[in-house]
């Protein structure tokens, strides 16, 4: 599935839409993890977005252990073997980098690392590459991240998790960045 940009997203009609229709609203901000779409599409009506990425933010900072690994394992690898298996809003984020179709060098890296970090930890490095410069960053940050302790990479994820997640929503509802995280 090639990459294209999400649709906008208004707070009116989400506030609107039937409990399914705002979890299709919502899915493209929550990757692939309709569950917690479902769990948000019942806290309406919402003010604005602003509010909408508040609740977002507190939502997943507390999930409790079993639904943190569920929402973090939803997320893909970098540089996955097949991006076309990645969300659209994966597949532009990765792509404004290259990793959706890196050099064979980078690629052969960013496999070690990906397996590396899935053995140490359990699901998938995530990043906010919105947030990131370019490439030669996200790698310092996956090689240092590696190091981390087991309950503070889990909160490093979270963290990254909100920013993508609130960076989608600012970008749908046509807003500047919504108080994000990282």
């Amino acid at each position: 599935m090639p990459y294209r940009e999400q649709p906008p997203l208004s707070i009116a009609a989400l506030n609107a839409a039937s409990p399914e229709d705002a979890v299709a609203m919502l899915a493209p901000v929550v990757e692939r993890s309709p569950w917690l779409a479902r769990r948000l599409a019942g806290a309406r009506p919402f003010a604005d977005a602003a509010q909408l990425a508040a609740l977002l933010r507190r939502t997943i900072m507390a999930l409790p252990r079993d639904e943190r690994l569920l929402l973090l394992r939803a997320h893909p690898e970098l540089a996955p073997a097949t991006p076309e298996t990645m969300t659209a809003a994966s597949q532009g984020e990765q792509g404004r980098l290259g990793l959706a179709h890196p050099s064979p060098a980078i690629a052969g890296r960013l496999s070690a690392l990906n397996r590396q970090y899935s053995e140490r930890f359990g699901y998938p490095f995530i990043i906010a590459l919105h947030a990131m410069q370019d490439l030669d960053a996200v790698l310092a940050q996956f090689e240092g991240r590696l190091h981390n302790d087991p309950v503070e990479e889990m909160v490093q994820a979270l963290s990254n998790v909100v920013s993508v997640a609130t960076a989608r929503l600012a970008r749908m509802t046509g807003g500047a960045a919504i108080g994000e995280a990282v």
